[in-house]
C-alpha cells in the first residue's frame, strides 16, 4: 500500500473528502434505490401478463380459460370445478381432506408404536 499511497501524494490526490456523518448525502443510488436491496428480487417490477387459454372442462362441458397452456392427456377443469373436486386455488401446503388422511395414518402409527 505504501506505493499506492505515495503516487497519490505525488500527484497531489488526498483521501476521500466525503463527511462520513453525512454517509448517503451524494447523488449515487443505494442498493435500496437500485431495487436490488433485500427481499424478493421481483419487488417493485411490473409482472408479465399471465396468458390464459380457452379450454372446455372436463366434468361440466363448459368453455372456460386457465393459465396454462395444457399439454397432456390430464383432466383440466374450471375454477368451480376444481374447487368441487378437493383443488385449492392457493399455492399453501395441503388440503384439509389430505390433513385428514394423514392424521388418521398418524393416529394408527402412534397406536402401533403405544405412543400417546
Amino acid at each position: 500500500m505504501a506505493g499506492y499511497e505515495s503516487v497519490r501524494e505525488r500527484k497531489g490526490r488526498s483521501g476521500p473528502k466525503r463527511d462520513r456523518r453525512r454517509r448517503g448525502s451524494d447523488d449515487r443510488p443505494r442498493r435500496s434505490d437500485s431495487g436490488r436491496g433485500r427481499g424478493r428480487s421481483d419487488f417493485g417490477r411490473e409482472r408479465r401478463p399471465v396468458e390464459m387459454t380457452k379450454v372446455t372442462c372436463s366434468d361440466c362441458g363448459e368453455e372456460c380459460e386457465v393459465p396454462f397452456k395444457p399439454t397432456s392427456s390430464k383432466p383440466v377443469y374450471c375454477s368451480d370445478c376444481f374447487t368441487k373436486k378437493g383443488g385449492s386455488s392457493s399455492r399453501g401446503g395441503p388440503s384439509g381432506k389430505d390433513l385428514e388422511i394423514i392424521n388418521e395414518k398418524l393416529d394408527k402409527i402412534m397406536v402401533a408404536l403405544k405412543i400417546k
